[in-house]
């Protein structure tokens, strides 16, 4: 048997909720307890059902939500041919919090963090040819060390196995598998087409093997290969392959996502013995104090979303094609960027943004605190600092082929300072530029003074909520706001991080008023509100060319337990979409202004019972111009709030018949063709 073999274990698991969390350090659940436990497949989390509305009052359910130990159990047979003489690895993609794994009754691995890929090397614990017991414990309960702490983060922290497991068998000579689960294979690429990559090999044999290392990059009409030989002694090693591509096609966001891909492989005694293939693209950018971002040397202004790892139904258990076709909806607005909130993401995702063209902006969860209560003078634990800096390395080293990746993010929202929370600051950065493969050191904060504006970065987000959050101030004073940031207080490259309110579609009114009518953490989160908000955030931000990026918070509607605002308790109604990936009408408008598909949409369409004079009819459309039709008549063509909002398209004072009307908005476009939209509304 050669090469190595990956196979799946994500079906026919046997699962039991609240378990002893004493059972992580000494497993207690024998094969004959099994009778009634719930049978379920793999991606799973516990808080599917239970991240929104839920009653319980036990401890348990403090957070509106299971924050606990649960327990899975699977039997798996290992075949004589693919597993006798070879290493065993089990891989989990993704597990929260902590995870301990028993094999036949032994403890054979500890994880914690919860975003992240691990393995563990289950060899001397597994018998081939037999049944073997996996018995999987997995902790989602709060913790003083692990990011984010204690109930910090404003989302439901799900439980469970809830991304792939798989068991991989390979020669005892491979690349290596217990390398932060990586590839085990680093490449950069410049733009002048040199190509480097890091190999770490392992040798788990008694005694030194001969070994070949073959690299071939391919892509396009480009071919390139290279080889070296060595002699490995047993242990781990790294070894560095150096190759050019002549003519090399770049990386360059959603106008040309090109991809290379590198196949290494080992040889021993000329037969192959292990091999993986990584992609990987050809691109350098730079961030510039006064003119925002350039990629391969052309201004680009990047304009996107945060994203956080859910959907409804599933919770954070998502498949693959719901990750698709959130990055298709996320790409259809128009987005080129992406911040992928609040930790590390499914490497599935950083692949479909390879593709798609998406610069990625990722990051580790430390969120709001850094040590428990509020202690004068903050100290971080060696705990909490061994934590971050293992999230830290797990992101960094998983993603590092990945071209969509620009920004290394290191926290979120922190507001406790002291030198030991700086310290660990600049720790963190020095990893960055040494590990990182030449990307961005970046945070997003809420505080503007002091030392929280000298945190080590390239550059910094910061979070806005003009117009939501009364204590913000309201909306007209964005602009304003940044400006002033940008020239005194913050001396490096800045960006709006977040930014937006809240949405409900089955809520509108006429005439708001933010003062009065406006409940932000209530139940008065009309739809239409939210859509003005963002146009008038967009007047204000979009031609400020030094704010290299701007980020909507948030693109989908997602569980935060501690809510109980707008029309769903235990949700955070901020997104541009549903959670149930309804588009709402600011996500139309984005469409309208970032995606160059033609966009007609009339706002409101849900705002079904109106008064007999509507004081404002709304379309948004990225076209010449825009006619109302009233029942079949026109009412002539749309004129636009404001200069800087090229596509909102007015109607004031449109008189409604009594009873239902319809109303028809028809846009016409530069090459003459039009597209029309329409609602029925009723007096």
């Amino acid at each position: 048997m050669s090469g190595r073999i990956c196979e799946y274990i994500n079906n026919d698991w046997f699962f039991a909720k609240d378990v002893d969390p004493a059972a992580m350090k000494k497993h207690s659940i024998q094969l004959h307890d099994l009778n009634g436990w719930e049978r379920v497949n793999i991606p799973h989390t516990w808080n599917a059902s239970d991240c929104t509305g839920t009653a319980v009052t036990s401890k348990e359910y403090s957070e509106g939500y299971f924050r606990g130990a649960c327990c899975y159990v699977r039997r798996v047979v290992l075949p004589h041919e693919q597993y006798y003489g070879r290493r065993v690895f089990i891989e989990f993609a993704g597990a929260n919090t902590c995870t301990a794994l028993f094999v036949n009754g032994k403890r054979a691995g500890y994880h914690e963090g919860g975003y992240s890929t691990f393995r563990f090397d289950i060899t001397k614990y597994v018998t081939v040819g037999a049944e073997n017991v996996l018995t999987v414990y997995v902790s989602n309960a709060t913790s003083d060390y692990i990011a984010p702490i204690c109930d910090c983060g404003d989302f439901t922290k799900m439980g469970g196995i809830y991304r792939a497991v798989r068991l991989i068998s390979a020669d005892k000579l491979h690349i290596d598998l217990m390398d932060s689960g990586t590839s085990g294979v680093y490449i950069t690429a410049a733009p002048d087409g040199a190509v480097r990559a890091r190999i770490k090999l392992a040798n788990d044999g008694s005694a030194e093997r001969p070994v070949t290392i073959r690299a071939e990059i391919s892509g396009g009409e480009e071919r390139v290969s290279a080889e070296m030989e060595l002699t490995l002694p047993r242990g781990t090693a790294e070894e560095l392959v150096e190759m050019k591509i002549p003519s090399p096609t770049l990386w360059d966001g959603v106008h040309q996502p090109f991809l290379y891909s590198m196949k290494v492989t080992l040889l021993c005694a000329g037969e192959p013995v292990d091999s993986v293939t990584e992609q990987f693209g050809v691109r350098d950018f730079r961030f510039d104090f006064e003119r925002g971002f350039f990629l391969n040397g052309t201004h680009t202004e990047l304009h996107g979303v945060n994203y956080h790892q859910d959907s409804s139904g599933c919770g954070w258990a998502m498949t693959g094609k719901q990750r698709e076709r959130d990055y298709s909806i996320i790409r259809d607005m128009g987005c080129n960027a992406v911040r992928m909130a609040h930790y590390q993401h499914a490497a599935e995702e950083y692949s479909i943004c390879d593709r798609l063209g998406l610069c990625v902006w990722t990051e580790i969860g430390i969120i709001g605190k850094l040590c428990p209560g509020e202690p004068a003078e903050p100290q971080t634990s060696p705990e909490f600092r061994g934590s971050a800096l293992s999230q830290l390395r797990e992101l960094v080293l998983q993603t590092f082929n990945h071209p969509s990746v620009i920004l290394y993010g290191m926290s979120n929202e922190i507001y406790q300072m002291s030198d030991s929370v700086f310290s660990l600051y600049e720790e963190m950065y020095s990893f960055i530029k040494e590990h990182g493969g030449g990307r961005a050191a970046t945070y997003a904060d809420a505080q503007f003074w002091g030392k929280f504006t000298e945190l080590p970065a390239d550059a910094v987000g910061y979070n806005r909520y003009f117009g939501w959050y009364k204590e913000a101030g309201d909306v007209s004073q964005f602009g304003e706001w940044f400006d002033k940031a940008h020239a005194e207080i913050m001396k490096r490259p800045l960006c709006i991080s977040e930014y937006g309110g809240g949405g409900a579609i089955s809520q509108h009114k006429d005439n708001i008023d933010w003062l009065t009518d406006i409940d932000p953490n209530g139940e008065r989160h009309y739809e239409n509100y939210q859509a003005e908000l963002h146009e008038r955030i967009w007047a204000q931000i979009g031609h400020r060319e030094y704010l290299w990026g701007k980020f909507v918070w948030c693109m989908f509607d997602f569980p935060a337990a501690g809510r109980k605002e707008g029309d769903t308790v235990g949700i955070n109604d901020k997104g541009l979409c549903t959670r149930d990936r309804v588009p709402k009408d600011a996500y139309w408008f984005y469409r309208s202004v970032w995606s160059g598909a033609k966009t007609c949409r009339l706002a409101d369409k849900r705002f079904r019972k109106r008064g007999e004079v509507v004081p404002l009819v709304k379309a948004y459309a990225n076209a010449v111009s825009a006619e109302l039709f009233l029942n079949g008549e026109s009412l002539g063509q749309g004129t636009h709030p404001d200069e800087r909002l090229g596509t909102v398209f007015v109607w004031k004072n449109v008189r409604l018949a009594e009873g239902e009307n319809q109303v028809r908005v028809r846009a016409v476009f530069p090459d003459g063709s039009s597209v029309e939209d329409t609602a029925i509304w009723t007096v």
